[in-house]
């Protein structure tokens, strides 16, 4: 998937890769804003740390049904390249809420990150 995939290919896609198994395992990685402060490859927008807020609440709530929504205008303005890879998961896990397990979030350098896993709480308690 590259940032010119409309959210609805990025959901259809995840939606297929949820749909190969019972149980489907992912391993998504994907940036936030890249322009979180003077340092950044992007420099500083003044609606990153929104737009970075947002998505960490959706992950740390599990609620990823909440990143189908990220604008991919805005998403590609702030140089949030992870968006497709959001909706992709998203589109796996048909809406689900999952449990969250956040390790790290925060912007060195001026690019977002959130390190979490996440598991399906019908599958693993």
């Amino acid at each position: 998937m590259s940032e010119d995939d409309q959210p609805a290919d990025c959901l259809r896609l995840g939606k297929e890769i949820g749909d190969t198994a019972e149980r489907t395992g992912l391993l998504v990685m994907a940036d936030g804003s890249a322009r979180r402060g003077p340092r950044a490859p992007g420099h500083f927008d003044e609606r990153a740390e929104a737009f970075d807020a947002e998505v960490e609440r959706a992950v740390r709530a599990g609620d990823l049904q909440a990143l189908e929504g990220v604008d991919p205008i805005l998403a590609r303005e702030l140089m949030a390249t992870g968006r497709p890879a959001w909706q992709v998961l998203a589109g796996a896990t048909h809406g689900s809420a999952l449990l969250a397990d956040v390790m790290y979030a925060g912007d060195p350098l001026g690019v977002m990150y959130v390190v979490s896993g996440l598991r399906d709480p019908r599958i693993h308690g």
